[in-house]
């Protein structure tokens, strides 16, 4: 093979006097130490506490900003690294582990890492003590999580694997039980994960299997290893579980010497939970005689009391968050002093299972800070013309305005780089409330007693009836989402999981666009005895403020059912209602939408993380949200976790999502293809189909030049140390023919190298997901040129 390579590698030496370097010309970098992202109005963070943070927003803020046990290998979500953990174990389950324990994940901690001292210059001077990570704090983070278990919260994950269940019972034993899952020692953290159902005597007998190697780096035999193990709750699910930012690690110091006090100054109703078990059920969310679950706010967002903008941070991540507004933007800078030092040693391609070795090649810049700005359409699009910013969401109906001549498919203007296609797993939805629960104010449209009907609004349970649920999913126009709003780059998937994900059938039946099929369900749905037509309501469909293609879905909606009500002289009206994210979230989850259009994104790359969120009664975050609880798909899924791969665990699923479908709580609108557009000077750039964001520790930016000897990057520099030579023509020649994402998935070819992806001509600055001969081009059009590598 590496022969062959050799060859390859010589013919393509001999073809570079052929190769005609294209004429290019590079703008000078805005703002080297700074990387700026465009969002959209209203896209700001919901929260700053990691147990509270199930949405991408926060998230991205804060796995900038603190750390998880382990972490993505880089783009892959079934590969990692150590992180606060410095050794991983599978094994048999810890001794004094409860009975109905299968099995043990033992963490090695790296004891000593340094928290942040410091957060939120904006708020004032707020410094505390410096605290080091011991084994307690990674146990109280993780018991905290599930102690608090917010509504609408990412809790129902480490319930599931740990304990069988969707959520806690309010009881002192179930505080017994949460603290057993958990355990520590002054080296090690241990979780006892559970039988299906917590049944006795189901525990199991093997030698311990250990996730890295010496080096750091997963082993390349260990899901295979474990493959073979008589284990239930499935170790690539945790593992993702635990790698995202709900499961970051928190001082518990810092979490009880700062933030309770200052909590209790600001008239937090509980505190923080001092992590003991006698009076757990004061702090758990849901329960709690004290807290009112939907109006009060963590302790660490309702601090420091009287600000505008409330909330600290103290993590151990690679920035410190220095100013935030959810309203505007947040901002945060390097820390100096974090614990892998500067830059960082990862990602290294290719992955654990390719047959080449890690390339070597590792970021060689970082930024001193990572801004996310809030801002319309129009400025976004000027601001990464003009560099301004580094990247930037950017309409699809827009994108021709980064491409010479308009056409999306050509060449981007000067500076302009395009990553496309990249492959998500995202799902966008549109989800019908069964039991809505009024607001004061009438904000989301009036909503009357249950079966009161009134031309100017709906009654609670408007959505509990079968038929209008059917006529609203038969007004939705997916053509017109596929074709006009995504144009062509994306599809209607047949459930609410992207379509190549294992188990997700394409018998399940899609809805289309059908006036006279929405009429006839209109006209045959009754509220008690009373003809739905006869009376007539008023519907207000919400959508989150800024997001265009739901804003388009929303009103087609809306005006496709003002249509048939006019086609029929039926009293139907609807509107639409667009709060900020913050504001649509914390109604969504107290059930106040009637109608809200949303997505989802992977928490972990299974068809069980689409299903439970859409479809389980008890610990789904839109059925909670939706009052919808279908006890049979319940059962199905809670089944179908602990089930083998194969057909058995293929046909509960294939059930659940044929059942979820005739029921229709949620119509899934798209999945859609990314364009990812950011300047050509931003170096390191990957993209995690789970990421919630940018992790900018290791991006950095370094200018793109044309001038031999000077300081930047030249095309084809594939390791960055300033020289094009034969080095860079063979990692290409490795990685030739792999890409990242085929039949619209992200599937990543075993030899993938993205540091290979460097060009594809003609289409100068685009980034292709796959390593062709436009890139091995492009190495050897700037064969031999030196520059001036990066340095600080």
């Amino acid at each position: 093979m590496y022969k062959k390579l050799l060859i390859i590698s010589l013919a393509l030496f001999a073809l570079m006097p052929l190769v005609i370097s294209p004429k290019i010309a590079f703008a000078a970098v805005t703002n080297p130490t700074e990387i700026v992202a465009d969002t959209i109005p209203g896209g700001g963070y919901y929260t700053m506490d990691p147990a509270n943070c199930y949405d991408t927003a926060s998230a991205e803020l804060l796995f900038n900003v603190y750390e998880t046990l382990i972490f993505f290998d880089g783009e892959r979500y079934d590969y990692f690294i150590p992180q606060l953990a410095t050794q991983v174990w599978v094994g048999p389950p810890a001794s004094g582990a409860p009975d109905y324990t299968n099995y043990t994940i033992y963490f090695q901690i790296r004891v000593g890492v340094p928290f942040h001292t410091w957060s939120r210059s904006d708020l004032g001077d707020y410094h505390w003590s410096q605290y080091y990570l011991t084994t307690a704090d990674v146990e109280h983070s993780l018991e905290r999580w599930m102690v608090n278990d917010y509504i609408g919260g990412p809790q129902w994950m480490i319930y599931e694997s740990l304990l069988s269940c969707m959520g806690a019972s309010p009881t002192p034993e179930f505080g017994t039980m949460i603290d057993k899952a958990i355990e520590s020692n002054s080296t090690h953290v241990w979780l006892n994960v559970a039988n299906k159902g917590r049944a006795t005597g189901g525990s199991v007998s093997f030698a311990p299997v250990a996730l890295f190697d010496a080096t750091g780096r997963q082993r390349k035999t260990f899901w295979d290893e474990t493959a073979a193990l008589p284990i239930g709750y499935p170790l690539r699910v945790l593992f993702q579980v635990l790698s995202q930012s709900w499961a970051s690690i928190m001082s518990k110091q810092w979490l009880l010497e700062v933030v309770d006090p200052m909590a209790e100054a600001a008239g937090h109703p509980v505190g923080e939970w001092p992590g003991t078990w006698d009076n757990w059920t004061l702090y758990h969310w849901p329960d709690s005689p004290l807290i009112d679950p939907v109006n009060d706010l963590p302790t660490i967002d309702s601090i420091p009391g009287g600000a505008a903008n409330p909330g600290l941070t103290a993590g151990t991540g690679p920035y410190i968050l220095q100013r935030a507004d959810p309203g505007t933007e947040w901002s945060a800078v390097r820390y100096a002093d974090y614990w892998r030092g500067w830059p960082l040693d990862w990602p290294n391609p290719p992955y654990p299972d390719s047959p080449l070795p890690p390339s070597g090649i590792k970021p060689k810049g970082y930024v001193e800070r990572y801004t996310v700005r809030q801002a319309a359409t129009s400025t976004r699009i000027a601001e990464l013309q003009s560099g301004a910013a580094d990247f930037a969401a950017i309409p699809r109906s827009r994108a021709g305005e980064l491409h010479v001549g308009g056409d999306r498919y050509g060449p981007t203007l000067s500076g302009i780089r395009l990553n496309y296609p990249v492959f998500g797993l995202a799902v966008d939805s549109f989800h019908m409330t069964v039991d809505i629960t009024p607001t004061a104010d009438n904000r989301y449209g009036k909503i009357n007693d249950y079966d009161v009907l009134s031309e100017d609004g709906i009654p609670r349970n408007f959505f509990s009836n079968l038929n209008v649920r059917k006529a609203l999913a038969h007004l939705i126009n997916f053509t017109m989402i596929v074709n006009d709003i995504y144009l062509t780059e994306g599809y209607q998937p047949y459930t609410v999981a992207p379509t190549g994900l294992p188990y997700v059938y394409a018998d399940v039946p899609q809805y289309s666009y059908d006036e006279t099929k929405a009429a006839q369900y209109l006209d045959a749905a009754y509220f008690g005895t009373t003809k739905l037509t006869s009376v007539g309501f008023t519907l207000t469909i919400c959508y989150n403020a800024g997001n265009s293609p739901r804003e388009s879905i929303a009103k087609q909606v809306a005006a496709s059912l003002n249509k048939v009500a006019g086609d029929h002289t039926w009293p139907f009206h609807a509107t639409t209602a667009a709060p900020a994210w913050g504001e649509y979230l914390s109604a969504m989850d107290a059930h106040k939408l009637p109608v809200f259009l949303i997505g989802w994104l992977a928490d972990y790359g299974d068809v069980h993380n689409f299903l439970t969120p859409y479809a389980h009664g008890v610990g789904g975050t839109f059925a909670l949200a939706q009052n919808y609880n279908n006890a049979t798909i319940n059962a199905l899924l809670d089944q179908a976790i602990y089930t083998p791969d194969g057909p058995a665990r293929g046909a509960l699923y294939h059930t659940a999502e044929l059942m979820f479908a005739q029921d229709v709580p949620t119509v899934p609108l798209s999945v859609a293809w990314g364009r990812g557009y950011m300047r050509d000077w931003v170096q390191g750039m990957y993209y995690n189909p789970i990421y919630p964001g940018l992790y900018a520790a290791n991006k950095w930016k370094w200018e793109m030049i044309t001038t031999p000897g000077a300081e930047g990057y030249f095309v084809g520099d594939v390791d960055f140390d300033g020289r094009v030579k034969m080095d860079d023509a063979i990692q290409a020649v490795n990685s030739f023919g792999s890409y990242a994402g085929k039949n619209g998935m992200p599937t990543f070819h075993v030899r993938w190298n993205f540091r290979a992806d460097v060009d594809d001509q003609p289409r100068y600055r685009w980034r292709d997901r796959k390593v062709d001969m436009g890139d091995i081009v492009a190495i050897l059009a700037n064969f031999g040129k030196t520059s001036v590598p990066w340095h600080t």
